[in-house]
């Protein structure tokens, strides 16, 4: 339940912390906004608090012109009904398909929205769709009919009348409130998150484990060369100066893999994490607390392609960063395909596991056993290809993997860690962590760090971040 003294705190100090956790609906002028909207804060009298976007438009609010409540971060749902929802919402399925996939029954279904949420799946649909329409009307300059189309919506007229009845504007008037003008072949969009977010720390991340040719990190961006289902393209991600956002830029050559792109970028840079959540329960922890002190920014780094950083993280094992990365490198110029569109640096993608299939690795630097290791790993990724997009259950995993040759559990967690962003993977054997726990004179075991690190849970991964920092000191 929200609190409204909490609330109410937040929204008159305008709390950034607190974006995208509720959202403030006022009864005499039926629009909803975010804690943080620059607008004159109502009287309490007169505001309703609800927890998502849609469950306020859904009680007949209009989004603020000003906040845009459509760009907010997303709160953090169950997994269960998160990935519901991407099956709804990104794959199209029926309420029956997701009782058929899933193995539900559909009334459990609609009970899991209306407990998360507070909505049927069909009413999370429809709004969903429309707050999607507005982000790509305020924060794209693609034609309105890709709009329509990409929202979800298969007729422009049954588009046009939604988007009036709900909005009391057509698109093209929510569009005329662009805040900039992009050039025409710019598509653009806004990312918020809540702080504190350590944007230069992240791309020094990246920059150290850059790959030629497919990612380019300089000291104010991120750009690499994307793939996704059958489209191919890049992206670039700034910062947006004096707001709590970054900006992507994207250039696909099919628009309808947009929205999974938005997601993959917002999993990369961990934008939906709840920092002061995770903050006050590491804190706990004296060796952490000064880490977080010292960078309290610090987010989970993600991945774009989890099969690319399997590889990645098998080429990893035992060495360096900077050997691991010219490795990869390595495999990417012997067996990566072009860039399809044309950029002034970016000009390659990541082999995916079909075109690794018969590759022999020969002439990389690899030892025997690793190449071994590869053609294991990549034989049983084709043989299971969704056991890591269902991924679920660390334990699970680590039960499968480990059954192969040459991967361990450092290897699986760490594909948990920044493959999958699961915020309780911990790769106990790790160095780095071995080194940053143990005592002058002594180095604990594996089994002392993982009993070390329950305290830690369910944030294992963050406290793995600090730990690495804690090294520098």
């Amino acid at each position: 339940m929200l609190d409204p003294n909490t609330c109410q705190h937040a929204r008159l100090s305008k709390d950034a912390r607190f974006d995208g956790k509720f959202y403030t609906a006022v009864l005499t002028t039926g629009i909803f906004c975010r804690p943080i909207c620059p607008a004159r804060a109502p009287k309490e009298e007169n505001v309703r608090y609800y927890h998502t976007a849609e469950q306020a438009q859904n009680a007949g609010y209009q989004p603020c012109k000003r906040c845009l409540p459509e760009l907010a971060p997303k709160q953090s749902l169950p997994p269960s009904i998160e990935k519901l929802i991407d099956a709804l919402v990104s794959d199209g399925l029926t309420v029956a398909e997701l009782s058929e996939q899933f193995e539900m029954s559909e009334r459990h279904i609609r009970r899991l929205f209306q407990q998360s949420l507070s909505l049927s799946p069909n009413q999370y649909l429809n709004h969903q769709r429309l707050l999607k329409a507005r982000q790509l009307l305020t924060g794209t300059n693609i034609p309105i009919a890709d709009v329509c189309f990409n929202s979800g919506y298969s007729s422009i007229r049954r588009f046009n009348e939604t988007v009036k009845a709900t909005y009391h504007e057509t698109p093209s008037q929510i569009r005329s409130r662009l805040s900039q003008k992009l050039a025409t072949s710019e598509i653009s969009i806004l990312l918020n998150y809540r702080p504190p977010f350590d944007w230069q720390g992240m791309l020094a991340f990246f920059k150290l484990r850059q790959l030629p040719g497919i990612e380019l990190v300089s000291d104010d961006s991120y750009q690499r060369a994307i793939t996704i289902d059958n489209a191919c393209g890049y992206i670039e991600v700034t910062k947006v100066p004096q707001k709590y956002a970054l900006k992507l830029k994207v250039a696909i050559n099919d628009l309808s893999v947009l929205d999974k792109v938005i997601k993959k970028v917002r999993k990369i840079f961990d934008l939906d994490a709840d920092m002061t959540l995770i903050h006050q329960h590491l804190s706990e922890d004296p060796l952490l607390a000064k880490q977080i002190e010292h960078y309290p920014g610090i987010r989970l780094p993600g991945c774009w392609d989890i099969f690319e950083f399997s590889i990645r993280a098998i080429l990893g094992q035992q060495v360096s960063v900077k050997a691991a990365t010219t490795l990869a490198g390595r495999i990417a110029d012997k067996y990566g395909s072009g860039l399809s569109i044309e950029h002034s640096v970016l000009s390659q993608c990541f082999p995916n596991a079909c075109q690794l299939k018969d590759a022999d690795f020969e002439g990389i630097g690899l030892t025997q056993s690793r190449i071994d290791t590869l053609k294991r790993w990549i034989k049983f990724y084709l043989l299971n290809p969704d056991l890591l997009d269902k991924y679920h259950d660390l334990e699970q995993l680590e039960k499968q993997l480990t059954q192969l040759k040459g991967i361990g559990p450092w290897t699986v967690n760490y594909i948990a860690m920044r493959g999958l962003s699961d915020p309780n993977a911990f790769p106990a054997s790790d160095l780095g962590v071995i080194k940053a726990l143990s005592p002058p004179q002594k180095k604990l075991s594996t089994k002392n760090i993982i009993a070390l690190a329950e305290q830690w849970q369910p944030w294992r991964a963050y406290a793995t971040l600090y730990l690495w920092l804690s090294l520098k000191d």
